[in-house]
């Protein structure tokens, strides 16, 4: 493996897109946007005495369930943390299964996503990742990109520290004045340009931790953890995340 570059490679940029309101339903605030820390997969095969990469498989194939659900419920923006520029020190054949697995099956996820006119986003660092995985990523951002009322948006190859890097390295370039770097400057730059912040941050599996995941997203994000592995979350597991989301929130208006 090949030591990544110091200069983080972006993204392409992202086309704005309409920033989607949150709203109330049957009294509860449904929020706008979560974004998933997907943990667990390998664990919950190891539980089994099955591979790794059995986990993997199905946590992948999870995945549009669980969209599917939030989407139900009201949620218009899904971000998925799938792999991070942290897993590259893991065994090569799980990043070797990871990289193909994507290019195998990425693109007939999305056109399902496409037949329910929900648009697809990629964000992380294109640094690294083989070439038949981002010409398969660019593709499939290119098939849904009229879409704009619902967005599951992959995180791969990503680092909210690399992110914020970036970020800085861009407005040195320019250079930008000093009286002119705003939260909205920082905004317009962020590998997530065009979509709204994350309002419930949701982890999988147990862990208390955020894994340097969406860290300028997340400002004001609440976080919710639940026991359970990623292949097996289910519409309850959504559901008592948008209700401690709720309780939060409403425990901010009383202040």
């Amino acid at each position: 493996m090949q030591p990544m570059a110091q200069r983080i490679n972006p993204p392409a940029r992202k086309q704005p897109i309409r920033p989607p309101v949150g709203h109330e339903h049957t009294g509860r605030v449904i929020p706008r946007h979560i974004a998933f820390i997907m943990d667990g997969n390998g664990r919950w095969a190891t539980m089994r005495g099955l591979q790794r990469s059995v986990g993997h498989k199905y946590g992948r194939e999870h995945i549009l369930t669980v969209a599917e659900m939030c989407y139900d419920l009201g949620v218009q923006v899904i971000s998925c943390f799938a792999w991070s520029t942290e897993n590259w020190n893991r065994p090569q054949p799980e990043i070797d299964y990871i990289m193909r697995s994507t290019e195998k099956h990425l693109l007939r996820f999305v056109h399902q996503l496409h037949a329910k006119k929900i648009r697809f986003m990629h964000t992380g660092s294109r640094h690294e990742l083989p070439e038949s995985v981002l010409r398969v990523i660019d593709a499939a951002v290119e098939l849904t990109r009229s879409h704009t009322e619902r967005i599951f948006n992959l995180v791969l190859n990503y680092s909210g520290r690399a992110e914020l890097l970036d970020v800085a390295r861009q407005m040195l370039a320019q250079p930008l004045p000093a009286e002119e770097i705003t939260e909205t400057a920082i905004d317009a730059r962020l590998w997530t340009a065009g979509l709204p912040e994350v309002d419930l941050l949701f982890r999988s599996s147990g862990e208390q931790r955020i894994s340097n995941y969406m860290l300028w997203q997340s400002a004001h994000a609440h976080l919710y953890v639940t026991d359970n592995h990623w292949p097996v979350i289910t519409k309850q597991d959504i559901e008592q995340g948008i209700e401690s989301y709720n309780r939060s929130v409403h425990q901010e208006r009383r202040v």
